[in-house]
């Protein structure tokens, strides 16, 4: 199946993009910033209104609405999406730097280099802006995805820990 990259500009595609994203997290997907921005109750649990929330979030990245430096790449396959990834960057400073904030592929496409590709195609975009550095966070237990991005030249370079406050 040919695939085509590209960063989400159709706001008709919106919920289709929010839809995917919010059916193919399993738990083991939260990481801290999930539980930071609103998306998940707890380490284990997301909000029941998490298509709504993702809708917002992919609204705010949409060029017509967007935030600058804050994007959504979208994997296109005939007029499906397939994989949806939330993408920003920092140029203005000493060494310039992207964050890879989400990534999710169709359950159905896996296994088909799909992921990589889409990878590939967000570092190339990232190149030509001028970023020099990635950055990601991912859930603890998201370990497929961390055997993934460490295939892909991604390393630990921090621990970030959290206190629910009673």
């Amino acid at each position: 199946m040919d695939i085509r990259f590209a960063w989400l500009e159709d706001e008709a595609r919106i919920d289709d993009a929010a839809r995917l994203f919010a059916d193919e997290l399993p738990e083991s997907y939260i990481s801290h910033s999930e539980l930071q921005f609103g998306r998940a109750k707890s380490p284990s649990e997301w909000f029941p209104d998490l298509a709504a929330f993702l809708r917002e979030e992919i609204t705010e990245r949409v060029p017509s609405n967007s935030i600058p430096g804050q994007r959504v790449a979208c994997g296109f396959a005939g007029e499906d999406i397939v994989a949806v990834a939330f993408v920003s960057w920092n140029l203005g400073v000493r060494i310039p730097f992207a964050i890879l904030e989400d990534i999710v592929i169709d359950k159905n496409q896996r296994g088909h280099q799909l992921g990589q590709q889409f990878l590939d195609w967000i570092f190339a975009q990232a190149r030509e802006e001028g970023v020099r550095r990635f950055f990601l966070e991912s859930g603890k237990d998201n370990h497929d995805a961390h055997h993934f991005f460490e295939r892909n030249g991604f390393r630990q370079v921090s621990v970030v820990m959290m206190n629910e406050l009673k």
